[in-house]
């Protein structure tokens, strides 16, 4: 058994699950990117939840581009000067999408902007390619250019950190998952879903396998035991989420009200995340064994925003029934 920095104390194992809270789960994604054959292979030999996600080819044209920055320092009589070389937008026209790769000399009150060359994608061609202005005495310009075009190629067959995040959290929030508040990222899943914790962990693991960046990605979770001190501490955290939550629902809910929603599916679809949010606190309250009373007027205001767009939504139907 050990403490964490947070004073959450942990075990590594346990057999009897009436004596655990749930399990501590951390993860990093660091600079990942996979293959989306990979990645659809390793979804369907774990049995992962993975509905498909479509790569934009934009997007993958603005990684490849923007991942491009340099900071050079080079010396004239006694004196350095500061550069940086990075790409930046310029406006688009239609399917044609444009950036110009920029040296910035850094000034003490204003910079000076050199255009080194335009690198386009025209969506209707489906292809990516660039004009060099101006050579640059601190980088081969054409090199980088090429180099862009190549990362175009990669990203746009592979997935990233942030469609592979989003992926997760979707897997995480099934699990009714309570982020921590400490850096990084650091869930607690409750004790009734814990069992599924093992798929998220091979899930990354596999990931890792095809990482074709340098970093590995990091996962591990750990039990933790059920007694007083530990209650208090997860209370206080899913005080935090649940509040935020809430407030977020009332917003919206209110928002529908306020601009007279026509939508009776758009009302329900928020009707029902306030009711899986209720239920979601439920099981939150028998895992601690205790009221969660300091989120009760959160929650009564939830069910008469709910019960309002129930009412409308039923109204508005009936209307168009008519």
């Amino acid at each position: 058994m050990t403490t964490n920095p947070n004073g959450f104390m942990v075990v590594q194992n346990s057999t009897d699950e009436s004596q655990l809270l749930g399990k501590f789960l951390y993860y990093s994604l660091a600079d990942v990117l996979v293959q989306k054959e990979d990645f659809e292979r390793i979804c369907t030999a774990l049995d992962f939840p993975y509905s498909g996600r479509r790569i934009s080819v934009v997007d993958a044209f603005k990684n490849a581009t923007g991942k491009v920055t340099r900071r050079t320092v080079a010396g004239a009589s006694g004196s350095q000067e500061i550069f940086r070389i990075y790409c930046r937008d310029n406006m688009r026209d239609g399917n044609l999408y444009s950036r110009e790769l920029v040296r910035e000399t850094v000034g003490l009150r204003t910079n000076r902007y050199d255009k080194l060359a335009n690198i386009c994608y025209d969506r209707d061609t489906d292809r990516m390619y660039h004009d060099v202005v101006e050579n640059d005495p601190s980088l081969d310009v054409e090199q980088l250019c090429w180099s862009m075009e190549e990362k175009f190629q990669v990203f746009r067959n592979c997935l990233g950190r942030s469609q592979i995040d989003t992926i997760l959290l979707h897997y995480l929030g099934t699990l009714d998952a309570l982020p921590i508040s400490v850096y990084g990222k650091l869930y607690f899943v409750p004790r009734d879903k814990m069992h599924k914790v093992g798929l998220f962990e091979d899930f990354l693991e596999e990931l890792n396998r095809a990482n074709q960046n340098e970093k590995a990605l990091v996962v591990n979770s750990f039990y933790v035991a059920d007694d007083e001190k530990q209650r208090e501490k997860m209370a206080s955290e899913f005080y935090t989420l649940v509040r935020k939550e809430a407030q977020e629902y009332q917003e919206r809910a209110m928002y529908l009200i306020d601009s007279g929603c026509q939508s009776p599916s758009i009302m329900e679809r928020w009707i029902g995340r306030i009711d899986d949010l209720t239920q979601k606190k439920q099981r939150y309250e028998a895992l601690f064994r205790k009221e969660l009373s300091e989120t009760d007027a959160e929650f009564d205001s939830l069910q008469l925003y709910s019960q309002e767009l129930q009412i409308r939504a039923d109204g508005i139907r009936m209307q168009r029934a008519a």
